[in-house]
């Protein structure tokens, strides 16, 4: 990559910064870190379109922060981030209403920039992932931002037209924006294809295992909206887990021999096909991301794309004329209910067994 020269920056798109620090008993340190990350900001507006951001929070309690934000809009649910065994979420950017237009705001625990303000307590190679998360932040502003103007079911408050394009839209739209993000922002996160290669390593092992789980559950509540959120959650994860580290690895011109055990751990999971289909689609949707017109499913190759996932794992969807949406899960052997435990008897002095079952009840589940 090219080298930057810091004394003779272009411009910054962002003009100004506004930087909320949140949850801190020294006053000092949240005043000199919201400083730093202002500036980092101001600096990172020189290479990417900050034009639509919002303002930035960072807050010792994370999820607080993500929780109280006002999005200028009713009706929304309250944001969360992604917490599950494999992957934690420590900073998101989002869509918020302010006076009649659509901005972009970057919340971020502040544990991961700490590292900015702590001097010889941390390591360089701490600074530069603090440094990469807050430019990957800043890529999604600019991600967003190009989405939001030729994508309408990407823009706030907006819904897809029926349900089965909800649930395709979604995860192409997320797979998208990381790849396009983390390739924007590459030069800044020198690590982040380390990162990415490990989230992909712990996510692959055991999806589909863990999809075929939750579809023997289903075969039980019968509930399609949570087959979809718990079955087609796990079988989608490691396409989002990759699209990371696509962007990354075409950013750096890096191939699979550069993973060679994340891209094992592909081949064992049996996404290799799904894998590189992702990343052909990627890869043409970047090159023409400056042709793109609202008048285009720009998407429409990678919502087929997440069809296809959810059908190797025994989901398949097909929308009808009329609009609705028809869910098949053929059994297989992997996804046959296993036969219930027979319960012992309890003993009753009259000798009479009796056996209780708990009743089954479905969650409300959000897709």
């Amino acid at each position: 990559m090219e080298e930057i020269d810091w004394d003779d920056l272009p411009p910054s798109t962002a003009t100004q910064v506004s930087v909320s620090v949140r949850d801190f008993t020294n006053r000092e340190a949240a005043t000199e870190l919201g400083n730093v990350v202002g500036q980092c900001v101001m600096e990172l507006g020189s290479f990417m379109d900050l034009a639509t951001l919002d303002g930035v929070t960072v807050a010792i309690d994370y999820d607080a922060a993500l929780a109280g934000i006002d999005q200028g809009m009713e009706g929304l649910r309250k944001l969360d981030r992604t917490d599950t065994e494999e992957l934690q979420g420590v900073a998101k950017t989002f869509q918020v209403l302010r006076d009649g237009s659509v901005r972009s705001h970057i919340v971020f625990n502040a544990a991961m920039l700490v590292p900015l303000i702590a001097g010889d307590a941390v390591t360089a190679e701490d600074r530069e992932m603090a440094i990469g998360l807050i430019a990957h932040e800043c890529a999604h502003v600019e991600v967003d931002a190009r989405m939001a103007e030729v994508v309408p079911e990407s823009r706030l408050g907006a819904s897809s037209p029926n349900f089965e394009r909800a649930v395709l839209f979604q995860i192409a739209e997320i797979a998208w924006s990381e790849y396009a993000v983390c390739r924007l922002s590459a030069r800044f996160a020198p690590r982040q294809n380390q990162q990415h290669a490990e989230s992909v390593a712990a996510v692959m092992p055991g999806a589909r295992a863990r999809a075929n789980d939750a579809i023997r559950s289903y075969r039980v509540h019968g509930g399609l909206r949570r087959l979809l959120a718990e079955a087609g959650s796990e079988l989608c994860q490691p396409v989002k887990a990759v699209a990371y580290l696509l962007g990354g690895m075409d950013a750096e011109g890096l191939d699979w021999t550069d993973f060679p055990e994340v891209r094992a751990a592909i081949e064992e999971a049996r996404y290799a096909d799904l894998v590189d289909g992702l990343r052909e689609r990627c890869r043409a949707l970047w090159m023409t991301r400056g042709e793109w017109s609202a008048d285009e499913d720009v998407l429409g190759p990678l919502t087929e794309l997440t069809r296809d996932v959810l059908a190797s794992g025994g989901i398949h969807l097909r929308g009808a004329e009329d609009g609705e949406c028809h869910i098949s899960v053929p059994f297989t052997p992997d996804t046959m209910p296993k036969a219930p435990r027979r319960r012992r008897p309890s003993a009753r002095p009259d000798g009479v067994g009796v056996a209780r079952e708990r009743p089954l009840v479905e969650e409300a589940v959000e897709i």
